[in-house]
């Protein structure tokens, strides 16, 4: 059914060359529609064939040295491939932009890499730490198969997204896209290729980490917006092409906005201090009237407002409530971050995974998952308060364990609640429980040579 589109992604991954720091695409161009890439974008960028050691290109990264962000990476959908749960600990580099004489021409492993040298022009994992920011990929994992879903962990492919944006609203758009033009690709036997570009805007006056050496402080630009531009080529039926693009402001609650391909080049322009910005070629039949069934996909699954201002009642909400109500029955199902309920025959667990997660549902359409904690968790974060019963003290992709309180913040947290943890799973001397001790926080000593941490639990009663 899917033949042709993974004839492709097999042509596309088959190319001889390796993947290299450019002056130009024309050895991965086959990312971009007609062969074309976005004109008016990051003109100084650099242009990344993205690949592994062993393997062809897998997408396309305009990088900006400057901003220690992309610009943009372009990639295409392959139906083929199940969704991807989750995130990894196995980010990678490219050592050509840090030192363009190197032999190297294909991304390596962060933690096999000399880091010192690779955040001359890069930013590395650290930037990220202590952050209220994700790394966020902009060609999504879960849009490729195998080494595909690989290569998408790349630090050249990721910006610094609001955290509350980036696993609740951006994640559950990628997953509704993806299930779209599966079923689109589906319904038209498979001839069709998706060629999608995602991007960022880059705001001068936000950088990350906030820290006080200045050698480490300030490196990474923090995106203001982020943008998706899709055109849906059929290969025999250009009555069935169509595009769009949406935009939302890189913020916990920043509103994602539907629109036609010439609406995201003006809407671009203007964030741009109006550089004339052109995504796609022809702007990939945007003048076609398939934007209202776009928009009708949105609403059901995403529940944006419609433009007429009605209220929401269709067939999907209703299935949903039935789905809530049957699933609150059920011991081993939980709430989870966003208010939905795990799936029956997914209760909420690690699956394999550093963090509690599971599959929910949306009407018919069910590849979408969140986070979660598991039932009677009880967890605390080092302010004391619990951590909110639909958020387990985890890593969430950091490099420590955190979560969302009941208060509405986020914070460290311990892993159990006892006396005796701390953040950062330390543990409390056994002469020296948790406390405020004279202070204003709760901590504790952690060994026998005065140092310290936060904990979570009252105890110097």
């Amino acid at each position: 059914m899917f033949v042709p589109a993974l004839l492709t992604c097999i042509v596309l991954r088959a190319f001889s060359a390796q993947a290299k720091v450019l002056t130009g695409f024309d050895e991965c161009k086959g990312f971009f529609y007609k062969d074309t890439e976005p004109r008016g974008i990051g003109q100084n960028g650099k242009q990344i064939c993205q690949n592994l050691e062993h393997g062809g290109f897998y997408y396309a990264t305009l990088y900006s040295v400057h901003h220690r962000i992309p610009f943009y990476s372009a990639y295409t959908l392959d139906p083929e491939c199940s969704s991807t749960a989750g995130r990894t600990e196995n980010w990678h580099v490219e050592p050509q932009i840090s030192q363009p004489e190197s032999q190297t021409d294909y991304m390596v492993r962060e933690k096999d890499s000399d880091g010192k040298m690779i955040k001359r022009y890069q930013a590395i994992s650290s930037d990220y730490r202590d952050t209220r920011y994700d790394r966020g990929p902009l060609n999504p994992s879960s849009f490729h198969c195998e080494e595909g879903s690989t290569a998408a962990f790349t630090l050249t492919n990721a910006a610094p997204i609001d955290a509350g944006f980036n696993r609740i609203h951006w994640k559950n758009l990628e997953s509704m896209l993806r299930s779209f033009l599966r079923s689109r690709i589906d319904s038209d036997g498979g001839f069709a290729t998706v060629y999608i570009v995602t991007g960022t805007v880059p705001d001068a006056s936000l950088r990350i980490p906030q820290r006080e050496i200045p050698e480490e402080s300030e490196r990474v630009t923090v995106p203001s917006h982020i943008w998706t531009a899709v055109c849906y080529k059929h290969r025999s039926d250009d009555t069935k092409s169509f595009s769009f693009g949406y935009v939302g402001e890189n913020q916990p609650e920043g509103g994602i906005r539907l629109m036609r391909v010439t609406d995201l080049n003006h809407e671009l322009s203007r964030l741009y201090s109006n550089q004339s910005i052109n995504i796609f070629v022809g702007d990939c039949f945007g003048d076609s009237d398939k934007l209202n069934e776009v928009q009708g996909m949105f609403d059901k699954l995403m529940n944006l407002p419609v433009n007429q201002g009605d209220q929401m009642t269709t067939d999907v909400q209703n299935v949903s409530r039935r789905l809530k109500r049957a699933v609150r029955s059920y011991q081993h199902s939980h709430l989870t971050v966003e208010g939905y309920w795990c799936r029956l025959d997914h209760p909420c667990d690690t699956h394999g995974e550093d963090y509690y997660w599971c599959w929910i549902g949306y009407g018919i359409f069910f590849d979408n998952w969140d986070y979660c904690s598991p039932p009677l968790l009880g967890t605390r974060a080092k302010n004391g308060l619990y951590c909110r019963s639909n958020h387990a003290c985890s890593t969430y992709g950091s490099g420590y364990k955190w979560c969302y309180t009941d208060d509405g913040d986020e914070d460290m947290c311990c892993v159990s609640d006892d006396c005796f943890s701390a953040v950062n799973d330390k543990r409390c001397m056994s002469n020296h429980r948790c406390g405020y001790h004279g202070y204003s926080y709760l901590w504790c000593y952690t060994d026998d040579e005065d140092n310290w941490d936060y904990c979570c639990k009252h105890c110097d009663h």
